[in-house]
């Protein structure tokens, strides 16, 4: 049986909608995907459509699947400062969307419910894939299953904690089948703790496989390598996104910078591995795809650039 859990339903208060608890910069890793738009072009064209429709509501529908974890707290900070002629329809934009989600937020608290009911681990596991796998799970459910466990953390239910942290981690195992190759393995790299780990599963992924695991632990080689299951400029282009997204954050810059640092460090040590495997043209090519993106995110480590170079922050060393 499942350990009894006090599960409590928390409505996004308009705190969230300003990037304090929710939009956190890790979540950008998990949450960055190729088929959002820049806040810019979603307002716009939210507005654009509000206009020719006549209804904000509809004109929602189409754009909800394309607005990042960053649009509701940069509209919040847009709206702070906007024109007096802006702020009636940027203000009913604000309502509609935080309608929808406090009505995401119920059906998160709805889902947990039904997972701690399962009865056991097993069956909760096959709930949460099935969710997943039907499209019905959002940020909302992260969230409803954080704020749980900080409160089973306060109110000193261990078991409840080793629970919930497990439902996040399946939650994110998940998502991650779902999410194009380069970017589930960064964020699977993002959250696995040791070096020694994250190099195995660099190598697993970055690499060409030369051989077959057999069922009795042996290994077969291969005729022919297989592909990497992931090329190391789609990793570079992973490691950009994600850095864009964390850049776009209305949060703290110490926030930014601290999570900047450990996607610094997963690409540090990816490029070990591209190293040990690849020509010198991809290793320099892969390289040289992140450096501007590492000057942008962390300027207080850029070097003193020598003529006709780029500053290589990938190489730069810790001390």
């Amino acid at each position: 049986m499942l350990p009894a859990v006090a599960l409590l339903a928390y409505a996004p208060p308009r705190a969230l909608l300003r990037g304090t608890s929710v939009v956190s910069p890790r979540s950008a890793v998990a949450c960055c995907t190729a088929s959002t738009v820049s806040f810019d072009e979603a307002l716009a064209g939210v507005l654009s459509d509000a206009a020719s429709k006549g209804s904000m509501e509809a004109a929602l529908d189409p754009w909800l699947d394309r607005l990042d974890e960053t649009f509701l707290p940069t509209l919040a900070s847009k709206i702070e400062v906007a024109p007096d002629a802006e702020l009636p329809l940027l203000n009913e934009l604000m309502a509609a969307l935080q309608q929808r989600s406090q009505t995401g937020f119920e059906r998160a608290r709805d889902q947990l419910q039904a997972l701690l009911g399962a009865g056991e681990i097993n069956r909760m596991d096959a709930q949460l894939a099935g969710m997943v796998k039907r499209n019905e799970v959002d940020a909302g459910l992260f969230y409803v299953i954080l704020r749980n466990m900080q409160d089973a953390q306060d109110a000193g239910d261990d078991g409840g904690v080793r629970l919930l942290a497990h439902l996040h981690t399946r939650l994110q195992e998940e998502l991650e089948k779902k999410t194009e190759p380069a970017l589930a393995l960064l964020h699977k790299l993002t959250r696995t703790d040791g070096a020694s780990i994250r190099q195995n599963i660099l190598r697993h992924n970055l690499v060409q496989q030369t051989s077959t695991l057999l069922p009795d632990g042996s290994t077969l080689p291969l005729t022919t390598p297989a592909p990497a299951m992931v090329e190391p400029m789609s990793f570079a282009q992973a490691v950009e996104a994600a850095l864009d997204k964390v850049l776009s954050l209305p949060i703290e810059r110490a926030a930014i910078e601290s999570t900047a640092e450990e996607i610094r460090e997963v690409a540090k040590e990816a490029r070990m591995v591209v190293a040990e495997a690849y020509p010198a043209e991809t290793l320099d090519a892969f390289t040289d795809a992140l450096t501007p993106a590492f000057a942008r995110a962390l300027p207080q480590r850029r070097p003193e650039p020598t003529p006709n170079s780029e500053p290589r922050l990938m190489e730069e060393d810790d001390s």
